[in-house]
């Protein structure tokens, strides 16, 4: 037992005497470090090397350096925190320069010979050149065990954005006085339409691209918004005859400057510097050009710089609106586009378009035989290579209902400009006519995508969904109309159209209201009196109209609206029987410009028949009907004139067969003042919607 204790305590004394030795040595340690300052170098080479990797991370890839050389920084920067501890131990920075810091360790008493110092120097250098090796080891083994980066993203990127696209963003106006954006817009939208012209390269649509105009935007999210791998940006100054233009092509998708140049020129020279930005870009992208492609890069809309000018105004104006006023203020732009340069194709063409609009708005029978004659003469002056021209006879050969020439008109614009909107938009117009909706959803969807921004294309699909009675969807894309386009009257009046004919009789009137305040028009005039003829109260339906006349007193379907209002107010026959004869007259008409326009055939059908012109008036419905496939509406027009004559059953059975394809007109029914003879028979009784219909206060 005593052996035993004798054994234990000695070893309790050893273990004692090892704490002590390690206590002492950490001590010694911690000192060394603090007089030594190992820990200020430390950090100091932390928040070094922080910086410099952060410098790197912003500047390596606009140089042009090697993925792999920041994470080759990130390495030695890593490697180097041990090497930085001991040779932070090992030398001295002080008044004297760099020194060893002899001896290694100090302790109790650190007095030494000469020799002792001689030799702790050869340690030092021993043990400087172990740190340095140690360092470089450490940095390959950390290399080669460290995960390797993906390299998988940047092929998706690849993918992500099409080979050879390009956006081309609004050009800034540089030149300080108010009201020449123009210029620097239509100095954009030319170099644009230049590469738009090239089939080897993939192009955004001038809406989508300019509608960042006037933003700070990082040209990374413009290229991933538009799917562009490169954007060109701008700036323009005109003073007096000299223009000053400067481009630069930035990559998408690293968002820095591959290409820049400035251009100071005289205004004449213009054309010459779209021509020279549009073949710069191709050789930056390392294009191979077509001969055809070559060809449009040479081609020049005029010769005369003032004319070009008028016609970029025009343009810019007729872009902005549909209302009448806006129409012919662009018009008189484009003719004195004409009077500088006679043979100017595209101010032709604007003028065809505008008159067409007019004529949409008027159904004037001189709109549209001006609009021909400035087709015809854009066509001649045209050669063959300008989209604008072709979309707009395009759009001339639909309403005359020539529909396989308007499509081949707007296949070669597609083909010219693939990313021209209005040519899809015009395109979905005729396959409407043509009744091959599928085709038509498809055109308005492709201009959508191609310009979300662009009003045109929301309403065009708008007024699709309403000619399919599909009443909620055409009211949300007018809704974006609206929003894209908040001070025209155009979007509202739709607008309320559509919420009529879904029943909501108090939002319709108020986007008839606000289509109002915003610009007297011949349809919101039209609309509010059709919904005051429902609501019973037709004296303030035919004021409504009579206003409606005095914005178009050649439109059949107000003389139409108006001759309905006048039937139901004492003492009024004789002006009804007189406007459904100018209905008739305007209507013929309109049918001369368009024969396939079954619409029109049947409102006249019905015109003839109030008109005590029965016989004529029902052939004419029964064609309609065979020609539109049976469209409700015209079922509705021919109920009412069945109606007009004792046919009662006749007319209910029509009605039927419109309810069962659209439920929508079970309001009309329901307020018709025509219909209420037939309100005690059971079969019409069905027809009624379930909850009352509220007219209009």
């Amino acid at each position: 037992m005593v052996k035993q204790s004798f054994d234990l305590g000695a070893r309790l004394r050893i273990k004692t005497g090892e704490v002590i030795i390690i206590s002492r040595f950490f001590k010694q340690l911690v000192a060394e470090v603090r007089r030594r300052e190992i820990t200020s170098v430390i950090v100091t080479y932390a928040v070094a090397g922080w910086l410099i990797l952060q410098v790197a991370g912003l500047t390596f890839e606009p140089l042009g350096l090697p993925d792999w050389s920041v994470r080759v920084l990130i390495v030695i920067t890593i490697a180097g925190f041990p090497a930085v501890f001991f040779l932070a131990w090992l030398i001295d920075f002080n008044s004297k320069g760099l020194m060893f810091d002899l001896p290694l360790w100090r302790g109790e008493n650190f007095n030494q010979t000469p020799e002792q110092k001689k030799s702790g120097k050869a340690v030092a250098i021993l043990m400087c050149a172990l740190v340095m090796a140690g360092t470089w080891w450490l940095v390959v083994f950390l290399l080669d065990t460290l995960p390797q980066p993906d390299k998988k993203p940047e092929v998706v990127k690849e993918s992500k954005f099409p080979a050879n696209s390009i956006a081309v963003l609004a050009f800034e106006n540089f030149d300080g006085v108010a009201g020449t954006d123009y210029f620097s817009a239509g100095l954009a939208e030319e170099i644009l339409n230049y590469l738009a012209s090239i089939e080897e390269l993939n192009v955004a649509a001038r809406t989508s691209s300019f509608r960042f105009q006037g933003e700070q935007v990082d040209i990374r999210e413009v290229a991933l918004l538009l799917n562009v791998k490169h954007v060109m940006e701008g700036s323009a100054r005109r003073e007096g005859d000299r223009i000053r233009v400067t481009v630069q092509l930035i990559d998408g998708e690293k968002g820095y400057r591959t290409w820049s140049k400035t251009f100071d020129r005289t205004l004449n020279d213009i054309f010459a510097v779209q021509q020279e930005i549009a073949s710069s870009v191709v050789n930056e992208l390392k294009i191979a050009l077509s001969v055809n492609s070559e060809n449009q890069l040479k081609e020049t809309p005029t010769d005369n710089i003032e004319a070009y000018i008028f016609y970029m105004q025009g343009r810019e104006k007729f872009r902005s609106s549909r209302d009448a006023d806006v129409m012919n203020t662009a018009k008189q732009l484009f003719n004195q586009a004409l009077e500088i340069d006679p043979s100017f194709a595209r101010a032709y063409a604007g003028i065809c378009e505008t008159n067409l609009r007019l004529y949409q708005i008027s159904n004037a029978i001189d709109d549209f035989e001006s609009a021909e004659q400035a087709c015809d003469q854009a066509q001649k002056l045209n050669k063959g290579l300008n989209s604008d021209v072709k979309v707009a006879l395009g759009r001339l050969y639909r309403y005359r209902g020539w529909y396989q020439k308007a499509k081949d008109e707007l296949y070669a614009a597609i083909k010219l400009s693939p990313t021209a909107v209005d040519a899809f938009i015009e395109l979905g117009e005729v396959f409407v006519e043509e009744k091959a909706f599928s085709d038509a959803e498809a055109a308005f969807m492709r201009a959508v995508d191609l310009k979300r921004n662009y009003w045109k294309a929301h309403e065009a699909i708008a007024n699709y969904y309403y000619v399919r009675e599909q009443f909620a969807d055409s009211a949300n894309s007018y809704e974006i109309v609206t929003r894209l386009t908040p001070d025209s009257a155009l979007g509202f009046g739709g607008l309320g159209a559509a919420y009529w004919m879904m029943g909501e009789t108090q939002k319709a009137l108020d986007a008839y209201e606000r289509s109002l305040q915003l610009k007297p028009t011949r349809q919101a005039y039209t609309n509010i009196g059709t919904s005051y003829y429902y609501a019973g109260q037709f004296e303030k339906a035919a004021e409504m109209q009579m206003q409606a006349l005095a914005l178009a007193p050649d439109d059949h379907r107000i003389w139409g609206r108006l001759a309905e209002s006048y039937r139901f107010i004492p003492g009024k026959e004789a002006e009804a029987q007189d406007a459904y004869s100018k209905a008739v007259e305007f209507a013929l008409k309109n049918l001369d410009i368009n024969n396939e326009d079954w619409l029109t055939r049947g409102q006249l059908g019905l015109y003839y028949v109030y008109l005590a012109e029965p016989d004529k008036g029902m052939k004419l419905l029964d064609n309609a009907i065979e020609q539109s496939n049976r469209y409700p509406e015209l079922l509705y027009f021919k109920a009412l004139a069945s109606l007009e004559h004792g046919g009662d059953e006749a007319s209910i059975t029509l009605l039927e067969e419109a309810v069962a394809a659209e439920p929508y007109y079970r309001q009309f029914i329901a307020l018709d003042p025509d219909l209420q003879q037939l309100k005690d028979q059971a079969r019409f009784q069905k027809l009624l919607p379930s909850s009352a219909v509220q007219p209009i206060p």
